[in-house]
């Protein structure tokens, strides 16, 4: 494990997981009245001992990407000689660092017609669709912890247009039919956070692109992870 630096990026590999500890204060914050006081665990990754709830944590960036983003965020911080492995390393993958930040490889969806002819397969929807789908198969695989509730909480940095949430409804329902659910689903996307209720078939947008209603969390959650390493 990387050791922590103060004002430095957290190194990619800690004893507690920053997504799971991100994830742990947005749900405390924006659902008070569903979650209290979550506990790290694992199988589930979260847990609520008050209302026996547990929560998955997953990430759909790839792995790639997010050894990309890694290795940008630490170019401050590495002398010139790194710096410049880094940046070889970030064109052989694709990515393109300048000092003015970094350029992704091109991905991109083509939609021709009527959007109802469209697999919501072929869309950004697709590595939230493939980790729920995992997600669902190891939830019943009979290695999680007996709880009276499942939810699952999906990070991303996708964009999703509203075209697609009736449809993501759909493929939704369809995927969780285990003898184990998952109640409510939690897709945070760059703009907002969609919140699928599979007990009701809704969803529901949570505006978080201001960042206002995330203020701080991500200093706190990095709070959490600094003290993990020092137990």
């Amino acid at each position: 494990m990387g050791k922590i630096r103060e004002n430095e990026p957290l190194p990619p590999h800690t004893r507690l997981s920053y997504d799971e500890c991100y994830a742990k204060l947005i749900l405390e914050k924006i659902f008070p009245n569903r979650y209290e006081n979550l506990q790290l665990s694992d199988k589930p990754d979260l847990r609520d001992l008050k209302h026996n709830i547990g929560i998955e944590v997953t990430s759909v960036i790839p792995k790639e990407e997010r050894e990309a983003l890694n290795l940008a965020a630490m170019m401050p911080y590495v002398n010139e000689q790194s710096q410049e492995r880094r940046r070889k390393r970030l064109k052989k993958m694709g990515y393109r660092y300048t000092k003015y930040g970094m350029a992704y490889p091109s991905e991109s969806y083509m939609y021709d017609g009527d959007f109802n002819d469209v697999n919501i397969k072929d869309t950004p929807c697709k590595r939230f669709l493939e980790a729920y789908e995992e997600k669902i198969r190891k939830l019943n695989s009979g290695n999680y912890a007996e709880l009276e509730g499942y939810d699952l909480y999906v990070y991303s940095e996708e964009v999703i247009d509203s075209w697609m949430i009736p449809k993501l409804i759909q493929a939704v329902n369809s995927i969780n039919v285990g003898v184990k659910k998952y109640r409510y689903i939690y897709f945070v996307t760059l703009c907002e956070i969609l919140v699928f209720d599979t007990e009701h078939d809704e969803c529901a947008g949570i505006d978080i692109a201001g960042g206002r209603k995330l203020d701080g969390l991500g200093e706190k959650a990095r709070k959490i992870v600094e003290a993990g390493e020092k137990r």
